[in-house]
């Protein structure tokens, strides 16, 4: 029990001040014990820190699967707007694993920049090996054009980054009108020849 609250706890304060700004006597004082008692759980404040990465990881992925399996009935259109979305509301969430992404992603603690890159790519690697499936079935059915699996898996991804980047610049109004018109020349991008867009 004590573990789980001091990850808890380390989260919001990694989340809203980033490593350099978290304490080990300020994490101490939110789980209610002395600051050597964190020793007897965590070796140091790097381990609790990764610990709250791996976390906080497992968290997304687990979500992003669940979100993913249950649309599986619907037709590819309505499944690739619904991971879009998916990642959308990940992004406007004001919910400290939100929060720390947002903030390990565009500002790393320098010492641990290499580090995160790898988990964000393990998180892509897991991502893409689930989208993977979903365009092979989409092509096979007939539902999208025979495009090459590493092409189509750059574009989304890509079109994901770059929502995430803008999401920093603009108001919600803004932000909406563009991923609708994401949506809109993404599923293009993947239509059969031949076929309109509606």
């Amino acid at each position: 029990m004590s573990k789980d609250k001091i990850l808890t706890e380390a989260l919001s304060l990694f989340a809203s001040r980033g490593y350099e700004g978290a304490t080990l006597s300020e994490l101490a004082s939110r789980v209610g014990m002395k600051k050597a008692s964190i020793y007897s759980h965590y070796k140091n404040k790097e381990e609790i820190f990764w610990a709250v990465i791996d976390c906080a990881y497992q968290e997304e992925i687990a979500k992003l699967s669940t979100g993913m399996k249950e649309v599986q009935h619907l037709d590819f259109r309505e499944r690739l707007h619904n991971m879009m979305d998916q990642h959308v509301h990940f992004y406007k969430e004001n919910d400290e694993n939100a929060n720390l992404w947002r903030r390990m992603t565009l500002f790393p603690p320098q010492d641990f920049k290499e580090g995160l890159k790898a988990k964000l790519l393990e998180y892509e690697q897991q991502f893409n090996e689930m989208l993977e499936q979903d365009l092979d079935r989409a092509i096979q059915s007939g539902e999208i054009r025979e495009v090459n699996r590493d092409t189509g898996l750059a574009m989304i991804n890509c079109i994901l980054d770059g929502l995430f980047v803008e999401y920093s610049y603009y108001d919600d109004e803004e932000f909406n009108k563009r991923v609708e018109a994401v949506k809109v020349m993404t599923w293009r991008a993947f239509l059969p020849a031949g076929k309109e867009a509606e």
